[in-house]
């Protein structure tokens, strides 16, 4: 049965390359996601054709939040083609002994897929019983990962071409803090100076969370992140004014994006716009390195007034913001999906 055996090396390996070089792969999809998540258990089940090669993947975390059943969760999950109903409910179905090792009550995936009227009711005609979506109409807070995504396309292979598609008002809001000498540099771990440049971004993340009202991660999540990754595929980015450091931020490169996953910034002269340096040195390295999407993260308030929509919409443009489809959940113990709901 094709659920992945962790203590087989050639075969994590295998899965691992699928993940990564699939059109439909996801940093969180990947393995080393799970370490990010240790609090979580993993399962892995996939796919495959006649000559053994792997079709379609699911990584699912589990977390049993009542000490009994589990949630379980293929975040930006399946690794298919979404429109193919056949192979989702393949793999589902595969899951079916992790499911009831971990005494789960749903699983839900959030693909990266575009939002799809069609694709929607064929999931609600398919026959599953079980399955509950929640999509466009719903709160966009109440989703485990946002729904709605700015996204930049890099794929022209030259930041200079990258830079035109930028409105020009726009371009000298990002040459601005150039013209001030800010200075980006970029660190990976076990460098010199990691430790403390670590510190330094965990520190503006409570600065910022403060200014914001908003929560923070604890620094060992952030620890976890750069630990799971090859040290290339994860960056910390600093941008700052002779010695001191006015944003930072943490880049991720995975399949054919790399992920402005986390950033932060101080209170100090946010009028020479730091960050909009640091993206736009983070946007140059993606493409060097062959990313063809520049993944900003997240949006919830899509007006135009909006400072975060605003400052995303710089990078990434009019046509930069992905509506996904929404979230679907398998549910097999409706009681306790219920009172999670609630």
């Amino acid at each position: 049965m094709p659920i992945l055996d962790l203590s087989n090396s050639e075969e994590v390996a295998r899965y691992e390359e699928f993940v990564a070089s699939s059109p439909h792969g996801h940093v969180m999809q990947s393995l080393h996601w799970a370490k990010v998540k240790e609090n979580w258990d993993s399962d892995y089940v996939y796919l495959q054709d006649d000559s053994g090669n792997i079709t379609a993947a699911l990584s699912i975390l589990s977390i049993k939040n009542d000490g009994e059943h589990a949630f379980m969760y293929a975040p930006r999950g399946p690794v298919c083609n979404f429109r193919d109903i056949d192979t989702v409910k393949a793999l589902v179905k595969e899951a079916s002994p992790v499911i009831e090792k971990r005494n789960g009550f749903v699983l839900r995936m959030d693909p990266e897929f575009a939002y799809d009227e069609e694709v929607l009711a064929n999931y609600r005609n398919a026959g599953m019983g079980n399955l509950v979506i929640t999509t466009r109409g719903t709160d966009e807070h109440s989703f485990s990962n946002p729904r709605m995504h700015v996204i930049a396309d890099i794929s022209m292979g030259s930041h200079e071409e990258y830079f035109q598609t930028v409105k020009r008002k726009k371009r000298t809001m990002i040459r601005l803090p150039y013209k001030h000498g800010l200075e980006t540099i970029r660190l990976h771990r076990n460098q010199e100076g990691f430790e403390k440049s670590l510190d330094t971004f965990y520190d503006l993340t409570k600065v910022m969370a403060k200014r914001q009202g908003i929560t923070y991660r604890p620094k060992d999540y952030f620890v976890r992140l750069f630990n799971a990754y090859p040290p290339p595929a994860v960056t910390l980015y600093e941008t700052k004014l002779n010695d001191q450091v006015l944003s930072s931020a943490i880049v991720l490169g995975y399949n054919k994006k790399a992920f402005y996953i986390y950033a932060a910034s101080s209170n100090e002269h946010r009028e020479l716009y730091p960050n909009y340096q640091m993206n736009n040195e983070a946007i140059k390295d993606a493409i060097d390195q062959g990313y063809s999407e520049y993944d900003m993260g997240g949006i919830f308030d899509l007006n135009p007034a909006a400072g975060l929509y605003r400052f995303k919409k710089t990078f990434c443009g009019e046509n930069g913001l992905m509506e996904m489809i929404g979230q679907f959940d398998w549910v097999y113990n409706s009681d306790a999906y219920s009172k999670f709901s609630k």
